[in-house]
């Protein structure tokens, strides 16, 4: 169920390293993983638009990126400047609203006449 995120509504994916010198760029940041019960329905909340559905076991989702890594001091490198003393920091990752929705799927149906005795059944078999 969705009740694990009544509590931890904020999740962020991890920003992106700064870049460094010794030719080292920054690491790019890791994008996060949310598992969520099969059924979940994705929107953005600016939009009311359907991002994604996730109605079988192992599907993903990409919603949000993690940042990139900063730029090293090998990007500032030129003819006139051999050993530049500079980096960029790493970006932040994407942030997006986004709601969650459970879609109940059922795993069995009863069809019959009125007066069949289905909520009888329902009622013997649940107890």
């Amino acid at each position: 169920t969705l009740v694990d995120f009544r509590h931890d509504r904020i999740f962020k994916a991890q920003r992106g390293e700064n870049g460094m010198g010794r030719q080292a760029y920054g690491k790019g940041g890791e994008d996060l993983v949310i598992t969520v019960p099969v059924g979940t329905v994705i929107m953005n909340v600016s939009t009311d638009e359907v991002i994604g559905d996730l109605t079988g076991h192992g599907d993903r989702l990409l919603v949000a990126k993690g940042g990139r890594g900063g730029l090293g001091n090998m990007h500032f490198k030129s003819s006139t400047n051999r050993s530049p003393r500079q980096a960029l920091p790493g970006e932040e990752g994407e942030e997006r609203l986004l709601k969650l929705e459970l879609k109940l799927l059922a795993d069995v149906g009863l069809l019959g006449f009125p007066n069949a005795g289905k909520s009888t059944l329902i009622r013997a078999v649940s107890a």
